[in-house]
């Protein structure tokens, strides 16, 4: 993988990360106070602040920066549509396919797309859609990661002295 992709992912993964704090303070402040909503708050936030610092390893070459990446590709990789559970992070950019099953019983199967930072984290909603869906770009980059192996750079150093033998001391 060349510097490029790397750069390449660090920004959408910073960017992603301070727009999806962005919109969500937002979110909060034009919403109706919900005591629920203030509970899992912290999750998605904590996943946008891992986002940012997880591009910033990357882009300095942090050991942690690759293996944080994936963390944050893994997490964007699943669409999840269901009435227990609703689960969709998008960093940056993100492109994906999805099958859904709506509740008149049509079907619907399509691609979407997301700029800048896009998040879904809701429990228990009631009337909502059954489906999956799959992150294109986070596959690709995931791949782009795993794949990646980077550079190691072993400082050569003079080995020390060998000490003295048993023997030679012994017969001196």
């Amino acid at each position: 993988m060349t510097k490029t992709w790397l750069r390449i992912i660090s920004i959408l993964e910073i960017v992603g990360g301070i727009f999806g704090i962005i919109i969500l303070i937002w979110w909060f402040l034009v919403s109706p106070f919900n005591i629920y909503s203030l509970l899992i708050a912290p999750i998605p936030i904590a996943i946008c602040i891992f986002s940012i610092l997880a591009g910033y390893w990357l882009w300095i070459g942090n050991r942690f920066g690759r293996t944080a990446s994936i963390i944050v590709q893994a997490i964007q990789l699943p669409k999840i549509f269901s009435s227990f559970v609703i689960f969709m992070f998008s960093f940056g950019f993100d492109v994906w396919v999805q099958f859904l099953i709506l509740n008149n019983g049509l079907s619907n199967f399509g691609v979407e797309f997301r700029f800048l930072a896009f998040n879904q984290l809701f429990f228990n909603v009631e009337n909502a859609p059954t489906g999956v869906g799959i992150s294109i770009t986070a596959l690709i980059f995931l791949m782009m990661l795993i794949n990646y192996r980077p550079e190691v750079f072993v400082e050569e150093v003079e080995s020390p002295p060998q000490p003295p033998s048993f023997e030679q001391n012994h017969n001196e």
